[in-house]
């Protein structure tokens, strides 16, 4: 793909999602902005990470953010946590994820 001729949002998430075709890109930006995401701005302060899968992305952050309260649970507990159940019961509401080649590209939704 030539830079030359691309937006800063398509060079961006060109960049981002490791995509050479303006068409996938373009596809990816139009998915954006059906959240809200307009902008290269808006694209870099909502952009969590990429993850294979949600529950990996879930138990990423929460063990990042909340580690104190998990490192004191009894370790039975802190295994039994069902990662994929908290992203559906609780996190999706505050992120959302774009599946591109085998892996999940988040966002937070509150940017």
């Amino acid at each position: 793909m030539t830079t030359a001729t691309l937006t800063d949002m398509q060079q961006r998430v060109s960049e981002l999602f490791d995509i050479d075709s303006v068409s996938k890109v373009d596809t990816i930006i139009r998915e954006l902005e059906g959240y809200g995401i307009d902008s290269e701005e808006n694209l870099d302060d909502a952009y969590s990470g990429c993850y294979r899968d949600e529950s990996t992305f879930c138990e990423d952050l929460l063990c990042d953010v909340y580690s104190e309260a998990i490192d004191a649970m009894p370790v039975f507990l802190q295994t039994a946590i069902d990662w994929e159940l908290v992203w559906h019961q609780s996190m999706q509401y505050d992120y959302f994820a774009i599946y591109h080649d085998s892996e999940y590209y988040f966002f937070n939704r509150n940017f």
